[in-house]
């Protein structure tokens, strides 16, 4: 087993932080532990390095009010090394260890291969990603739109604009099953009865050519394209779209929408690149007050960090504040049960991504009213609000 303190002496070497579970010893008023595990290096690091700089800030912001029950807040990151057997080791190190709660894995394959160990004994889990179907009352938390939520709301913004023939491509990972699942069902549901996939075409996640997949979506006549591939492989079918002439809206996950990757891409993006995000990816443009004021309060937060938000900060801001939240509202030491028993019955707090209901939303705390299409502006250099809640047309 990969010890947990080599571990997070490595992470440390990167970040000198990290996240995820509260640490028992409390009786010295030392800083209150928290562990995430996150994907800072291998082929999710580009969203995980950026989850693990969004803590630092959300730490110094927690003990600039207080702390938690008066002790400062330490955020512990635990690198997987996009690697889910290496999620399993850190989970049964974590459960050992007797944490009640933690954030994490940051991606659909890690989340789950931990699910299992302990969706129903706990330590309660924030998993990072929406492409995670936690077992109902279980410890396994995804505070994210479902991505079936997602998948509706992308298929309806495209409907709403008059554009019915859709193609998708999608690596065959985890996140690219899911993502054929939940836009099998968007395109069954009712509404969508005029809209007709005309093409699915796959693709393994190392290949480096889609070039015959893409001949075979081309022949078809598609008026947009789907691919919820994240990274390296949607750089992939990035390229080989701008290869094969094929500049059509494209939409792909919120993960997709870090701005380091998007400028690495910007010789070959199309001129319409969307991506089904959270209202977050939006801070300011929600038309409620309180979670607009909790999203300027992250742009704020991050601005005085030289950041700007971006897939990874909106990503883990949210539950980041939720495991604070539930560490302030339970004793000191508190046990997992504690833990699961106070986030399960939350109502009502407003985050950047929606009002938080965990009885009307079990597992997940929002729904699709919270799913926001966004698209790179190419002018500002930014993302910008593309449809309203639920990819509703603006």
């Amino acid at each position: 087993m990969i010890s947990l303190i080599r571990r997070v002496v490595a992470a440390v070497g990167v970040f000198a932080l990290a996240t995820g579970a509260v640490s028992a010893d409390t009786a010295n008023g030392s800083p209150i532990e928290v562990y995430a595990i996150l994907s800072t290096t291998g082929a999710a690091a580009f969203i995980g390095n950026i989850e693990a700089r969004a803590l630092q800030v959300i730490e110094s912001e927690t003990n600039a009010n207080g702390g938690i029950h008066g002790r400062p807040v330490h955020f512990t990151v635990l690198d997987d090394e996009s690697n889910p057997q290496t999620d399993v080791e850190h989970a049964n190190e974590l459960v050992a260890k007797g944490v009640a709660l933690f954030l994490g894995p940051n991606t659909p394959a890690g989340c789950a291969a931990v699910g299992p160990i302990i969706e129903k004994t706990g330590p309660l889990s924030l998993c990072l990603n929406p492409f995670v179907h936690p077992m109902p009352g279980g410890y396994q938390f995804a505070p994210f739109p479902d991505s079936f939520d997602i998948a509706a709301a992308n298929v309806r913004f495209f409907r709403e604009r008059g554009l019915t023939r859709i193609a998708m491509i999608n690596a065959t990972d985890g996140g690219g099953r899911d993502s054929d699942l939940a836009f099998a069902a968007a395109f069954k549901l009712p509404e969508n009865r005029k809209v007709t996939l005309v093409a699915q075409e796959h693709y393994g996640a190392a290949d480096v050519s889609v070039a015959a997949q893409l001949a075979r979506i081309k022949a078809a006549n598609p008026q947009a394209i789907i691919s919820y591939s994240t990274g390296t492989p949607f750089g992939t079918v990035l390229h080989g779209l701008f290869d094969t002439g094929l500049n059509l809206p494209v939409a792909t996950s919120g993960g997709n929408s870090n701005l380091r990757q998007i400028n690495e891409y910007t010789r070959f993006l199309p001129s319409e690149l969307d991506f089904g995000a959270i209202v977050a990816f939006a801070p300011g443009d929600s038309d409620v007050p309180a979670i607009r004021a909790q999203q300027l309060h992250m742009v704020d937060a991050l601005k005085k960090n030289g950041l700007r938000p971006e897939a990874g900060y909106a990503s883990i801001w949210d539950s980041a504040l939720l495991a604070v939240e539930t560490l302030r509202h339970i004793p000191l030491g508190g046990t997992r049960e504690n833990a699961i028993a106070y986030l399960s019955t939350l109502k009502g707090w407003s985050g950047t991504d929606g009002s938080y209901d965990f009885v009307r939303h079990p597992q997940r705390g929002v729904g699709t009213d919270s799913v926001l299409m966004v698209r790179w502006d190419a002018a500002s250099g930014s993302l910008v609000p593309a449809s309203r809640g639920g990819g509703a047309k603006r």
